[in-house]
């Protein structure tokens, strides 16, 4: 029972429980049950001042996380405070510090500072930063480093981290070499991935934190610091969707949940990537099974490669997909994936793109709150009700925005006096008038 193994999940469940089941439209016996089960994560960390817990799975709302953070050619920490806190107004649920350069404790700290949200992070980046600012190679990790950056993360407040325990040695040999015709176009793309394949294949050893996931169980428990299982071998490309490396990567993870459940430890499973449309569904359907269900997070999915600068779209129609098909956590693209560090509009385009993702694929579901949401906006619709309009919106700043130059006009700017609604509109009333 992972309530009476976790004193922290416990304590924090017992304080915030209710009161977030309720807003989830939920009962907090049958959060409890599925959280039990490892189908639902309660995501806080005690030790994050502050905190203010959601919940992932559904069948909560589908939630949307945002990366930010600095990189070697962009160290800007105050510039990703800012970026921080457009996510956060954008209505993202959940940020994650993938800082890469300068000092990634201070940073890590305003952050949780700054954030009640949920906040996570990829502790092998720590590591790697430590090694390669000192001009060393992550070949010559010692895998002790990596243990003690999850456990120092840990006691700072981060509740949920990245973690790429289920890259087995074999994994890394079928994505990255060329034998028996099983090498892919982009071999491995996740970078906390790649440092520990380069480890792997250099010292012909497992995975450290395979085998070491004891050590994870302990410090997670302790601190209520859910495992997010890394895909350190997602596809890069839509063509590499689905091969054996993928698959023997999404076996293990299923396997590391479930040990994790009986140890007292909430899971969540980290998804694909680049996969093309016709794809999305049985990737989905095929992890969730592998995986026992537990809650499911994904990047897009993108459903093609060739939309550089549009990303964010290309993510969305993969993301609206996998809600349907069971997904429960997006992770944000922006117009700047695979180009540079994104800027605050690049921020907010993003957690609006996955948002509407959100929305779509539970509007295709029928989730009440979803469907409550499109009703208020065709109501208001029809009146020409800006003002419900704007509220019943993912985004009433934009719908605000763009009213504000004919705000004195019933009608929008696009139609004027061809407004369809109100041409039938009117044409009623003078019907209605001479009877």
């Amino acid at each position: 029972m992972i309530f009476s193994q976790n004193t922290a999940l416990a304590s924090l469940f017992e304080r915030y429980g209710e009161q977030i089941a309720s807003e989830e439209c939920l009962d907090s016996a049958i959060v409890r049950s599925l959280i039990e089960h490892g189908k639902m994560v309660f995501l806080g960390n005690p030790k994050h001042e502050n905190i203010r817990p959601i919940l992932v799975g559904q069948p909560s709302r589908v939630k949307v996380n945002a990366n930010i953070g600095t990189s070697p050619l962009c160290d800007c920490p105050q510039t990703e405070l800012k970026k921080l806190k457009t996510a956060l107004d954008a209505g993202a649920d959940t940020v994650m510090d993938l800082s890469i350069s300068g000092d990634l404790d201070g940073i890590r700290k305003k952050m949780l500072s700054a954030c009640s949200a949920p906040v996570g992070t990829v502790p092998m980046y720590a590591v790697g930063q430590k090694i390669l600012d000192a001009d060393g190679d992550v070949a010559d990790m010692d895998p002790a480093m990596l243990f003690a950056e999850v456990e120092t993360q840990a006691k700072q407040g981060v509740d949920f981290m990245t973690l790429h325990c289920g890259l087995t040695r074999r994994g890394a040999e079928w994505a990255a070499q060329e034998e028996y015709g099983m090498s892919r176009v982009m071999g491995i793309v996740s970078r906390g991935g790649s440092m520990l394949a380069r480890w792997m294949l250099h010292n012909n050893r497992e995975n450290p934190l395979l085998e070491g996931f004891d050590k994870l169980i302990d410090i997670a428990r302790a601190y209520n610091v859910t495992l997010s299982l890394g895909d350190g071998l997602r596809p890069g490309a839509g063509v590499d969707a689905g091969d054996s490396a993928q698959w023997e990567e999404v076996i293990t993870l299923g396997r590391l949940a479930a040990r994790a459940l009986d140890a007292g430890v909430q899971c969540m499973i980290e998804g694909p990537g680049h996969v093309a449309m016709n794809q999305v569904e049985a990737q989905i359907t095929g992890i969730k099974r592998l995986t026992n269900g537990s809650p499911l997070y994904v990047l897009g999915p993108l459903v093609t490669d060739t939309a550089a600068g549009y990303d964010h779209i290309a993510g969305a129609i993969g993301g609206a997909i996998a809600v349907r098909a069971g997904v429960d956590f997006l992770c944000y693209l922006t117009p700047a994936e695979h180009l540079t560090l994104p800027d605050e509009q690049d921020v907010r385009l993003g957690v609006m793109a996955s948002r509407i993702a959100a929305q779509a694929g539970e509007t295709a579901m029928g989730r009440p709150a979803a469907v409550r949401r499109e009703a208020d906006m065709n109501r208001a619709r029809k009146a020409l009700d800006w003002e419900g309009m704007k509220n019943a919106a993912l985004d009433p700043l934009s719908v605000e925005r763009r009213r504000e130059p004919h705000r004195d006009h019933e009608e929008c700017a696009m139609c004027g006096k061809f407004c369809a609604v109100k041409m039938l509109r009117d044409a009623k009333k003078g019907t209605e008038a001479n009877q």
